[in-house]
């Protein structure tokens, strides 16, 4: 394997395709698609014939055809792959195939066997056998999709989800006898059995789950992801504040930037302001090093009201007062926590309108 054709693929995925996730729920977010990049490399150590390059790709691509929809996301990772032309920069039209045909099979089941030892690498790492978080993610897609369950229905939904995929008969297969797949799903299986123990373990999460939800008198909008974005200086700060969207299942998408590395805080902040200013998303949160240049762009445009904070007084007066829709953060200056707080505070207080309105009605230049 080439190092540096290696690392140079990599780098290309973490900047270009890598970052597409955070648009998807909190099952498939970058946490996701970076423990199946990770977990293809460590399944591959068992066939060395494999080309590593190869599964790095169809791990990252694997799930972007849930930009499409749920049940054709297979099939739709591998048209996405097809028509990368960016990728023939690194592979033949045969090997993007296999790269493609590797993202479709990732969903393979007993009656749908992988058609290639990528396939059933990927299928294999896509796998994450863990109760805690199959639980978490399968109340977690109830919550989102089926709002108006409650507990018991929530419970029977789940009981039916687990039957028909996991226990004993479920479609579930395992490929590769190399991974450790086989020993949790045993474990796990064993827990199935146990109607005391699973429901023990699903009225825990499901408690978790409503009080992060409920903790938060919210302005959030549904079906309105939150808008991100930062510069290499607001980067960490970002960081932060997305594990703490992730953590309490808050839908978001990250306009960037993607790394630490320098660049200029126009590119990602007009992106960012024409999303809040279409009524996509709704609010804005936006870091630079000073929060001072991000924050003069977003309010270059007539639909953005923009506040640079620095304590949670000053992100609470402005969503009471002026009805900001973005929050702006100086991310040298406020340690996470305090970032955090800050958006905590802006995501729970409401507009207070009244004399405040005609005040903000006049912003606008008419």
């Amino acid at each position: 394997m080439n190092t540096n054709i290696y690392n140079e693929i990599e780098q290309f995925l973490e900047r270009e395709i890598v970052p597409r996730y955070d648009a998807f729920d909190a099952a498939h977010r970058r946490e996701h698609v970076h423990y199946v990049m990770q977990e293809s490399q460590h399944l591959a150590q068992h066939y060395p014939t494999a080309d590593r390059t190869i599964l790095l790709v169809a791990a990252a691509y694997h799930d972007l055809g849930l930009e499409v929809g749920r049940k054709v996301h297979h099939t739709e990772s591998a048209r996405i792959i097809r028509e990368d032309r960016r990728l023939l920069r690194w592979f033949t039209p045969e090997q993007i195939e296999t790269i493609a045909q590797a993202a479709e099979d990732h969903r393979a089941s007993s009656d749908h066997e992988p058609r290639s030892i990528y396939g059933r690498i990927i299928a294999e790492a896509d796998r994450q056998i863990d109760a805690d978080t199959i639980v978490r993610r399968t109340i977690q897609f109830s919550l989102k999709h089926y709002p108006g369950i409650n507990r018991e229905q929530n419970y029977e939904r789940f009981v039916q989800h687990m039957t028909e995929k996991y226990a004993d008969g479920g479609y579930l297969k395992l490929w590769i006898p190399e991974s450790d797949n086989a020993r949790r799903l045993s474990q796990f299986r064993a827990l199935l059995k146990d109607p005391i123990a699973t429901r023990e373990i699903f009225d825990k999460i499901y408690d978790k789950l409503i009080k992060q939800n409920s903790d938060m008198t919210s302005i959030l909008k549904p079906g309105k992801p939150v808008a991100l974005c930062s510069d290499h200086a607001g980067y960490a700060t970002k960081q932060a504040v997305i594990n703490y969207l992730k953590e309490n299942n808050i839908d978001y998408k990250d306009f960037g930037t993607y790394s630490e590395e320098s660049c200029d805080y126009p590119d990602y902040a007009h992106p960012c302001a024409l999303a809040v200013e279409s009524g996509e998303y709704y609010p804005g949160i936006a870091v630079c090093g000073s929060g001072e240049g991000i924050n003069i762009t977003l309010n270059k445009h007539q639909g953005i009201r923009s506040a640079l904070c620095w304590i949670p007084e000053i992100a609470r007066l402005a969503r009471l007062h002026n009805d900001a829709n973005v929050l702006a953060m100086p991310g040298r200056f406020v340690s996470d926590q305090e970032a955090i707080e800050m958006v905590k505070t802006f995501l729970s207080t409401p507009f207070e309108g009244g004399r405040h309105q005609k005040r903000v009605d006049k912003i606008p230049v008419k």
